[in-house]
């Protein structure tokens, strides 16, 4: 007896039902939450697809099924491999934990980040998150406090330093992309601390600034930092408002014109030119490199300014010091004040440096002439001692001879 004879359009129809409602199956794994739901899912899954596959051989739909059920599989096992991974560098679980530099936590945050979008709301993911976001908003806030006041109320110190802050800044925007809840009120908390310590710091270091103590090149550092500082809080843009940032230029730029006018126009110490280059090489480092880093100032108006204030010190100095220069290597720093202050934005149109190549010709010609005296004086001492010797030789001789013939009664030559 012959059973029924099987249809092949009718086996076809049905692998292809068979087809699409795995696939309909697989689509559902991301409605799961957790990743491993997902792969118990997709396990119990992939076992009707080979028994699918085994009763109609050859069908590219059930196969085509096959391979994006593996590679599924595959992703999720890979995922949950690196969440243990994960774990085990942060001390969960029975593992120790291991000391991990802030950029290899902030890697691993882009590293979680990647994996939750195969499972953006797994339990185990958003806790490795968030344990690893609390760490860092500690290390955020550790950070911030260096700039609060100490029980005296006056910082502890000039607060933390432009790179610090630079480095705050990002770990504040890799606690906003963090996987796991929402954390905009974090954010939002932590960039306003940020803002407020970035000030704070910003504004102990002009202090210093001003603080007469403290030598040249300390104040210039303290005062590169301030700028470095206020150049990142521009970008913050939901606190441009804020009248403690509208002050900023201004007083950046005061600073600028009081370190000038203490340092380079109130330092004027006659007959020290290696103070006066060193006057003109801040004043130049000043106008050309610090101005440009304020913010929301219309720079070349403040360069040339300053620029015209610095010069009208520095050129009367060096004039007065090219025309009492005693000695070429005086002249020659005189030369290194005047390219200075030539490099000093604004000085193309100032008529005054043109007139001290005069001062400088004349002041070779007096130094060729005190050169050739000094040269004469040499030659005419010499000679002078020359004659001298002679003439004492020859008195004591003439001396000596008469001494001779009073006490002997004879006559020694008095000449060859």
């Amino acid at each position: 007896m012959e059973g029924p004879m099987r249809v092949v359009g009718e086996e076809t129809a049905r692998a292809e039902s068979l087809g699409r409602d795995l696939a309909a199956q697989a689509g559902l794994t991301d409605r799961l939450p957790n990743i491993a739901g997902k792969i118990a899912h997709l396990e119990a899954l992939r076992t009707d697809v080979i028994t699918a596959r085994a009763e109609h051989l050859y069908k590219e739909t059930l196969r085509q099924v096959d391979a994006d059920v593996a590679q599924l599989l595959f992703d999720l096992r890979n995922a949950e491999v690196q969440i243990e991974s994960i774990e085990e560098r942060l001390g969960q679980g029975q593992s120790e934990p291991v000391d991990m530099t802030l950029q290899q936590t902030l890697d691993i945050v882009q590293q979680l980040r990647r994996l939750s979008e195969n499972a953006p709301n797994d339990d185990r993911l958003a806790m490795v998150s968030t344990n690893i976001v609390e760490g860092l908003e500690s290390f955020v806030t550790s950070v911030l406090s260096e700039a609060q006041p100490s029980e005296a109320g006056r910082p502890t110190g000039p607060g933390p330093n432009p790179s610090d802050l630079t480095m705050v800044l990002e770990v504040i925007g890799t606690i906003q992309i963090a996987p796991g809840p929402d954390r905009t009120s974090t954010y939002k908390t932590l960039r306003q601390q940020f803002i407020d310590a970035a000030c704070k710091s910003a504004w102990a270091r002009l202090d210093l600034v001003r603080d007469p103590l403290l030598d040249r090149s300390t104040k210039k550092e303290y005062l590169h930092e301030a700028l470095t500082i206020w150049g990142l809080l521009p970008d913050l843009s939901e606190n441009s408002g804020s009248p403690r940032l509208s002050r900023l230029p201004q007083e950046a730029l005061e600073t600028v014109e009081q370190l000038m006018l203490r340092e380079v126009i109130g330092t004027a110490q006659v007959g020290d030119l290696r103070a006066l280059l060193d006057a003109a090489l801040l004043a130049r480092g000043l106008v050309e490199d610090y101005i440009p880093m304020v913010p929301a100032i219309p720079v070349e108006d403040a360069q040339v300014a300053m620029g015209q204030k610095a010069r009208d010190s520095l050129v009367r100095r060096v004039r007065a010091e090219i025309l009492r220069s005693g000695s070429w290597q005086e002249l020659e720093t005189c030369l290194a004040v005047i390219a200075a202050i030539q490099a000093i934005p604004g000085a193309d149109s100032d008529v005054r440096i043109g007139k001290l190549s005069r001062q400088v010709r004349l002041a070779s010609i007096r130094l060729r002439f005190m050169g050739v005296s000094r040269a004469l004086k040499r030659a005419a001492i010499l000679i002078f001692a020359t004659l001298a010797a002679i003439i004492g030789l020859s008195a004591g001789y003439i001396g000596l001879a008469v001494l001779i013939q009073r006490l002997y009664e004879y006559n020694l030559p008095l000449a060859p």
